[in-house]
């Protein structure tokens, strides 16, 4: 069932992603990134399986998002490669119980399309490897 409901969300997130997809002749009305987020918590999880969804907006800065701010810092300095926002934090232990996190993001950055998936051991390991765009 949580396939069926993640692809009518998809569905709709691209639907509403369209109405901020502007002609190039309005580009400088466009927000400089548009991304639609997701995050899901697998069963194994200890606090249960979830999806939580949000996005993100760059100049300016908003969406639903918990700290748009940082998050689009962050996506700057990374180019817009969703993927290279990943942080290394050696200093965290976590266990090695498999209770996979999935992280999704599309949407646009400066005009290019991004799609970007990936999935992580368990919370943990989601939580000390990633930064402010994931903290939807």
């Amino acid at each position: 069932m949580s396939r069926v409901l993640l692809a009518a969300v998809a569905t709709t997130v691209a639907a509403l992603a369209s109405a901020f997809v502007v002609p190039s002749a309005s580009a400088a009305t466009a927000p400089e990134a548009l991304l639609f987020l997701g995050v899901t918590y697998s069963d194994a999880d200890p606090a249960g399986p979830r999806t939580v969804h949000g996005f993100l907006t760059c100049a300016p800065e908003g969406g639903l998002h918990r700290d748009p701010v940082a998050a689009c810092a962050e996506l700057a300095a990374a180019g817009g490669n969703v993927g290279a926002t990943d942080v290394e934090n050696p200093g965290v232990a976590c266990p090695m119980i498999y209770a996979p996190v999935t992280v999704r993001a599309f949407g646009w950055y400066a005009g290019a399309p991004i799609s970007h998936t990936t999935t992580y051991g368990n919370s943990c390991v989601f939580a000390a490897s990633t930064g402010p765009v994931w903290h939807i």
